[in-house]
């Protein structure tokens, strides 16, 4: 089960804030473990209320930093700024790695699924 650290929950947080009304992304990196270690928040190249695009440079920047330090991309957050953290029908359909968690910050909640051939399960973040 992953554990979003404090710092990382408040750097997913804080993105969100800052990118509303639009949603934020970003990646996640992991330790060897397994265990979330680092929250990369990325540019949203289509800046939308509903959607997300990482911005293709950022995500492979993002990667190179967590390869440098033996860590690898395990994951992605993302906002629903008028919504709630529930993985929506778009989430759902672009989720295209089984073994990541996706992470979902709303007003007042953050909440992490992983998601694979359309199946969505919740997971513990704390």
């Amino acid at each position: 089960m992953p554990r979003l650290a404090d710092q990382i929950r408040q750097a997913i947080l804080t993105h969100a804030d800052n990118c509303a009304p639009n949603e934020c992304c970003g990646l996640l990196a992991a330790d060897p473990d397994g265990h979330i270690t680092f929250a990369y928040p990325l540019t949203n190249v289509d800046p939308s209320p509903v959607s997300y695009t990482v911005d293709p440079d950022e995500h492979f920047a993002a990667l190179g930093h967590a390869e440098s330090r033996g860590w690898e991309i395990a994951g992605a957050f993302h906002s629903h700024p008028g919504g709630t953290a529930m993985p929506s029908m778009i989430d759902v359909q672009t989720a295209l790695e089984p073994d990541w968690v996706y992470v979902i910050a709303a007003p007042g909640e953050i909440r992490g699924f992983t998601i694979r051939a359309g199946t969505i399960e919740e997971v513990g973040l704390d």
